[in-house]
């Protein structure tokens, strides 16, 4: 029987997916943060891993690096209820071996159809950043310029303490999450904007109009 641990923050997800898996047939337990993950892969072996991204310990990013350190073999998915969130994280959890993404609305269907494809090492992309990935290999040929960058609501917030002289540390603590998920999603903010520092960025961000925008998205006020 193939055996999964979630690995969520918040019990009534954790406890509804592991319902789910067993109904489905799979061998299912849950852990409320990843950082006793080790320990628990010492005791039993594990199939396949379904991460939280967003949690206030040790984030989904870490936790997958934990567990693959430990297995390399392990099939580590990131379960998120924001998949937009992964647009500026998807290079790295490629190159980290995260097996894909799967989004914590999806159908029950669409879940176990999914963790069969993880352990067949089938990567698990969602349509939109598909479509995204291949217009952006379509503007690294030449065929057409590149849209204006989009923003996620966690990279608005995060932009919103940028220009407001947060640091890190401080942005992490008012949205709940750990400082290297403030730092991944600052890399990726840079990579969208095409600059190289929070000067740049917040410049850019004026100049552009984007600021303006993630003041709506936030429905936060100055």
């Amino acid at each position: 029987m193939t055996a999964v641990l979630v690995i969520d923050d918040h019990q009534l997800v954790a406890s509804g997916t592991k319902s789910v898996l067993i109904k489905a047939g799979f061998d299912c337990d849950t852990l409320a943060s990843a950082r006793s993950v080790v320990s628990y892969m010492d005791r039993k072996h594990y199939d396949l891993y379904l991460v939280d991204l967003n949690m206030p310990d040790i984030d989904g990013m870490e936790a997958a690096e934990r567990i693959l350190d430990t297995d390399a073999d392990a099939k580590v998915i990131i379960y998120t209820g924001y998949e937009t969130e992964i647009e500026p994280l998807f290079g790295t959890m490629l190159d980290k071996g995260i097996s894909g993404v799967i989004s914590k609305s999806a159908s029950i269907e669409s879940l176990v159809a999914s963790l069969k494809a993880a352990l067949r090492d089938e990567v698990l992309v969602p349509m939109w950043l598909f479509r995204k990935l291949r217009v952006g290999n379509r503007e690294e040929n030449g065929s057409g310029p590149a849209p204006d960058p989009r923003f996620n609501q966690i990279e608005s917030q995060i932009m919103l303490g940028v220009i407001q002289g947060e640091t890190n540390r401080e942005i992490a603590k008012r949205l709940l999450v750990g400082q290297r998920t403030v730092e991944k999603y600052l890399t990726g903010i840079f990579q969208k904007l095409g600059v190289h520092s929070r000067i740049e960025a917040a410049n850019k961000m004026k100049a552009k109009g984007y600021l303006l925008n993630a003041y709506k998205k936030t429905k936060r006020r100055f």
